[in-house]
């Protein structure tokens, strides 16, 4: 891989986030556009895109980059000209030329990877663009529009003179653009050419000052000037152009207007001036020094809790001391500025979900392909926001839930008929938050989860016996899903079938202290509910004194805490549980799980916890209100410790462990089976 001599690492990292941009601005849209053919302002976006990606790697001498872009390009003015039909076998090549956009990018930062063959996908572009082809059926009227009087800014050749009367013949407006950076070289020259990329996307280039070859040559300018011939609105232009980076001022004009506005260009106030302040009130940061804030922030509030509880301790002392006080208030001052530092600092972390969601669509419609079924997929709540650091843990799980949706739950268009169904089938992505947690649920309109063929398969995989089969209600069949190594597919296929997939999604989930919930009903359909923390850095947890140690339970899991009396436990096959009004779910000793020896108290709390609609009571001395807890984790110090997901430190210097509620469900729920089994074993 070779690039321009010149190429610093700073401008290439600043290529590479530009070109992630319009690599996921390709994705979402082409998926869009596939549905919504008649859509110009879409396709224009996406012109503009290949444009931009064409422009910025020909500047960074990327030349296999600026290939590919340039062929899909030429089918994309097929499509801006009305001369390229939309067919499936265009959008396969249009998504097959972005993996491979994606893979040379990726190239950029793994020197070391295997070089991208682009040859067979640009011939593959060209095929479809020559097989596709239909001539338009739209002559513009001869002489229409025809203004030979016109007197543009910038001197132009006879050449050019003679594309610019051609252009408005056709019914295209010509537009005098000047343009001024906020950069010098060499920045600049590649954002004058930038921004004669963007432009002619929306028209003809008929000059410009400097001129593209100038600017390759190496002519640079701190501004720009240029005649474009547009059908678009001088708005729009203006949007265009002002959001390129760098760009300080625009002044769009009808060009017959120009003599009238040679007004000095720094006092202009239109529309691309307020979108080019905006964007220059905007920095990049790395995640990694984000993240580093973070923790930075974490131990501040550790030290503001327990600098505030000293000042109070210190005031009940010594009232009557000035400099006590003066300290009082120094605190309370300290206390309110680390607040809002973290509460800022939380909100730089946090993204719309709609960042996750935007690759989904891509997905949906690469398996309904691959499995000849029709889809229509929805999304709502993208603007719900998250916690960096948890968009990039539910990636992974939302693709395995969408694939399973579409292989497993839709139904072949012609078995939808049978039932009576649309042909094309609904799978609906909706996010919100709700309380102290976001709720993500993904529900399609497909055949359903059959709670007996969910027992036939795990029987036959040895996940379940025949005994607790008989024994387990529908609800704790269909949880069977997410079993490790069950998988209902009836062949294996690069789709599904290898046994892993939901199971992943339930092991990944829990890890973030999130839970999963699934309702179903056959022949109707299917609803996946994911319960998420806001942020993985802090938690607010109830405190739970046993012995001389304290945990800390995430109250996204309470549902609520009760005093626990003798006469509310019984014991059924060998394991505790508490009828509390009506319902029995089963105990978890905090004391029996970690071993703790000291005497026991007089009186004992159970805290309810739900993970989906599993429901258990955890045993502990007392229950302290709930805190802020700013989340350590342990792996690296001790290792994955059984029903301990991490650790923080109180205001006293109190070292808290924090309970990994699944886990403690799972081994609660799992004990409970198995005695139960060796129940009906003794009794048979």
């Amino acid at each position: 891989m070779e690039l321009a001599p010149d190429i610093t690492p700073e401008e290439l990292q600043v290529f590479l986030q530009e070109a992630d941009e319009q690599l996921q601005l390709l994705d979402e849209d082409l998926v869009r556009l596939e549905q919504e053919h008649d859509n110009e302002e879409l396709v224009q976006e996406i012109f503009r895109a290949a444009h931009t990606l064409k422009g910025s790697s020909a500047m960074l001498g990327y030349t296999p980059m600026t290939e590919l872009a340039h062929a899909m390009e030429n089918l994309l003015d097929k499509f801006r000209k009305g001369t390229l039909t939309p067919s499936t076998p265009v959008f396969d090549a249009l998504l097959l030329s972005l993996d491979a956009l994606r893979d040379l990018r990726e190239t950029l930062e793994s020197p070391d990877a295997a070089p991208t063959d682009i040859t067979t996908v640009v011939r593959e572009l060209d095929k479809v663009a020559r097989e596709k082809s239909q001539e338009s059926a739209e002559v513009p009227p001869d002489g229409e529009g025809t203004t030979a009087s016109l007197q543009p800014a910038l001197e132009i050749s006879s050449e050019a003179k003679e594309r610019l009367e051609a252009a408005i013949t056709s019914g295209k407006k010509p537009l005098s653009v000047k343009v001024a950076l906020s950069v010098g070289p060499p920045w600049s020259a590649m954002r004058c050419f930038q921004i004669l990329q963007e432009t002619s996307g929306l028209g003809d280039v008929i000059t410009s000052s400097p001129s593209a070859k100038a600017i390759e040559e190496g002519v640079t300018a701190s501004d720009l000037e240029l005649v474009l011939a547009t059908s678009a609105e001088e708005d729009e232009v203006r949007r265009v152009v002002a959001s390129v980076i760098d760009v300080e001022r625009v002044d769009v004009t009808p060009l017959e207007e120009r003599a009238k506005v040679e007004s000095d260009l720094t006092r202009s106030k239109d529309l691309g001036a307020a979108a080019s302040d905006r964007e220059l009130r905007t920095v990049r940061i790395d995640v990694a020094r984000l993240d580093n804030l973070m923790n930075l922030v974490g131990e501040l509030v550790i030290e503001r809790t327990r600098i505030s509880q000293i000042g109070k301790i210190l005031e009940a002392r010594y009232r009557e001391d000035d400099l006590v006080h003066s300290l009082g208030v120094t605190t309370s001052n300290v206390v309110k500025v680390v607040n809002e530092l973290q509460e800022d600092i939380m909100q730089v972390r946090m993204l719309p979900i709609g960042r996750v969601f935007n690759g989904l669509p891509r997905v949906a419609r690469d398996v309904a392909q691959k499995l000849g079924k029709k889809l229509d997929l929805t999304m709502d709540g993208q603007e719900t926001e998250i916690d960096r650091s948890l968009a990039e843990r539910i990636r992974d799980p939302l693709v395995h839930m969408l694939r399973n949706a579409v292989d497993h739950g839709i139904e072949t268009p012609e078995l939808r008929i049978s039932r009576g169904k649309p042909e094309k089938g609904t799978v609906k992505l909706d996010a919100r938050h709700e309380q102290s947690h976001i709720v993500i649920t993904l529900e399609d309109d497909g055949g359903g989860i059959d709670p007996e063929v969910m027992k036939a398969v795990a029987l036959k995989r040895d996940v379940i016996t025949q005994e607790l089969a008989d024994k387990i209600s529908d609800k704790e069949a269909i949880r069977l899903i997410f079993s490790s190594g069950l998988s209902t597919a009836s062949e294996v296929t690069d789709v599904s079938g290898r046994g892993v997939g939901m199971d992943i999604v339930n092991a990944n989930i829990e890890a973030i202290n999130g839970y999963i919930d699934v309702e179903t009903e056959l022949e109707k359909g299917t609803k996946f509910t994911l319960g998420l923390p806001l942020t993985l850095a802090t938690i607010q947890g109830l405190l739970l004194p046993v012995g001389g140690d304290t945990y800390a339970v995430p109250l996204i899991y309470v549902t609520e805490a009760v005093l626990l009396t003798k006469d509310m436990v019984s014991t059924i096959h060998g394991s505790e549980v508490i009828n509390l009004r009506g319902s029995v779910m089963p105990l978890i000793r905090l004391r029996e799980v970690f071993g703790i020896e000291d005497a026991h108290p007089t009186t004992e709390f159970a805290v309810v916890v739900r993970s989906g609609d599993r429901v258990v009571g955890i045993v502990a001395d007392e229950v302290k209100e709930p805190q802020e807890i700013v989340v350590k984790t342990l792996g690296q110090y001790i290792g994955d410790t059984n029903g301990i997901s991490g650790a923080s430190i109180l205001a006293d210097g109190q070292v808290v462990l924090i309970l990994d509620v699944i886990s403690l469900i799972q081994r609660a729920t799992s004990n409970a089976r198995d005695r139960e089994h060796r129940s009906l074993v003794s009794m048979s």
